[in-house]
C-alpha cells in the first residue's frame, strides 16, 4: 500500500508507510505509477529502499522498459552504470533554467528518472513547470507562429567552448558524424578545420500521445542566446555573432527572436516553477512530454542521478502533420550560413 499526496496538480507523491524495495515496487506497481505520472505530470516516491544500479534499473524496467542511452549531447554528464547518468555536471553556483530533455532530437524520452542520493546542504531544489500551462501562458501570437513554423537551431562546435562535436555525437570520425547528422535531419558544415556547425529545424509545440493535450515542447529558450547571464551574453555576442555562438535558436526563417518575445518564453516557465527537494532516498519521476525541469544553485556536495526511458519520435507527438521535423528552408539555410562565416572574419 502507498499513500498519495498531491501538490500543485502537477506532482503526486506516493509514500510507502514501511520500507519497501524500490525494485519490488516497480515490478508490481508499475503501471500505477506510470498511469500517475501521466495523469499528474510528475511523481515523487519515497519510503522506498535501493543501494546500487541493478536496483535503479530493475525499478526503471519495471515501469517504462529499458533505460535509454544519452544521444546528440547538449552537456556534461558521467555514465556510472548503463543508462544511469550523473545529472548535468553543470556548475554548482550556476541555475539550470527549465527545459524538456531533449526535444531536440528527432526521438525523445517519454520520462526522466532522477534518483537522489544525497541532497545538497544549500539549495539545490529540482525545478519542475507544466508545459501544458506554459503553452497557455504565452501570448498565441508566438506559440502559434512556432507550432506553425517550428524554429531553427544552431550549435557551434569550437575547442575550449562547451562540449566538442566529438562529445556530442559520441564519435571522432566527421564520416560518421556526416551519417547521424543526415538521417537526423541535420546540416552540418565544417566552417574551419576546428569549428564544426550544425543546423536543424524542430517543432515547438507537442501533442501528448495519451492525454491530447497540447505542450510547450522545444529548447528555443534553453539554448537562446537570451538565456546566458549578461556579461557571457554580451562577451559571446561581440566575439561570435548571434551564428557564431555556441548555441543560439532563431524563427524557421533564420532572424532573430526579439528581446521581448525572449523575455516572453522565460517569462512564461517560471511563472510555472515549482521547486521540489529529492531527499536522499527519493524518486522523482517526471513526464518529459508535459513537464520541464531544471535546477537550483545549490552549495556542493549534492548527488542525482538520472536514468531516461520510453523514447517516442516527434512524428508521434506530431499526429496532424505525421513528420518529424519542418524542412529548413533555402533562403534561411543561407542566410544562416553566411551569417556563421561573416563572424570568423
Amino acid at each position: 500500500m502507498t499513500t498519495e499526496t498531491r501538490f500543485d496538480g502537477l506532482l503526486l507523491a506516493m509514500s510507502s508507510p514501511a520500507p519497501r524495495s524500490l525494485a519490488e515496487f516497480g515490478a508490481t506497481e508499475g503501471d500505477l505509477v506510470r498511469r500517475n505520472i501521466v495523469e499528474h505530470g510528475s511523481v515523487l516516491l519515497n519510503g522506498f529502499r535501493w543501494s546500487d544500479w541493478d536496483d535503479l534499473d530493475t525499478f526503471v524496467n519495471g515501469v517504462v522498459g529499458k533505460p535509454l542511452d544519452y544521444t546528440e549531447r547538449s552537456s556534461p554528464r558521467t555514465e556510472l552504470a548503463p543508462g544511469v547518468f550523473t545529472a548535468t555536471d553543470h556548475p554548482p553556483a550556476e541555475e539550470i533554467i527549465l527545459h524538456t530533455e531533449q526535444s531536440y532530437n528527432l526521438t525523445v524520452p517519454r520520462y526522466l528518472f532522477f534518483f537522489g542520493k544525497r541532497r545538497a546542504p544549500e539549495g539545490g531544489a529540482s525545478r519542475i513547470a507544466d508545459c501544458r500551462k506554459v503553452a497557455s501562458a504565452l501570448p498565441s501570437e508566438i506559440v502559434d507562429r512556432f507550432d506553425r513554423e517550428g524554429y531553427l537551431l544552431v550549435r557551434n562546435y569550437r575547442p575550449g567552448l562547451g562540449l566538442s562535436w566529438q562529445e556530442a555525437f559520441g564519435t571522432d570520425d566527421p564520416g560518421r558524424l556526416r551519417e547521424y547528422c543526415s538521417a537526423n535531419g541535420i546540416e552540418v558544415e565544417w566552417i574551419a578545420e576546428d569549428h564544426v556547425q550544425t543546423r536543424q529545424m524542430r517543432w515547438a509545440v507537442a501533442t501528448h500521445p495519451e492525454t491530447g493535450h497540447r505542450s510547450w515542447f522545444n529548447h528555443l529558450a534553453f539554448f537562446n542566446l537570451s538565456a546566458l547571464r549578461e556579461e557571457l551574453r554580451e562577451f559571446f555576442a561581440d566575439e561570435y555573432g548571434p551564428w557564431g555562438v555556441p548555441t543560439n535558436t532563431f524563427y524557421a526563417d533564420g532572424t532573430e527572436l526579439e528581446p521581448e518575445v525572449a523575455a516572453a518564453l522565460h517569462g512564461a516557465y517560471r511563472g510555472q516553477e515549482l521547486d521540489v527537494d529529492v531527499e536522499a532516498g527519493e524518486v522523482l519521476i517526471v513526464d518529459n512530454i508535459s513537464t520541464a525541469h531544471g535546477r537550483a544553485p545549490f552549495v556542493p556536495p549534492r548527488e542525482l542521478f538520472v536514468s531516461m526511458g520510453d523514447a517516442i519520435g516527434w512524428a508521434d507527438l506530431r499526429p496532424a502533420e505525421r513528420i518529424s521535423h519542418p524542412e529548413i528552408g533555402a533562403g534561411a539555410s543561407a542566410l544562416v550560413r553566411a551569417g556563421a562565416v561573416r563572424h570568423q572574419a
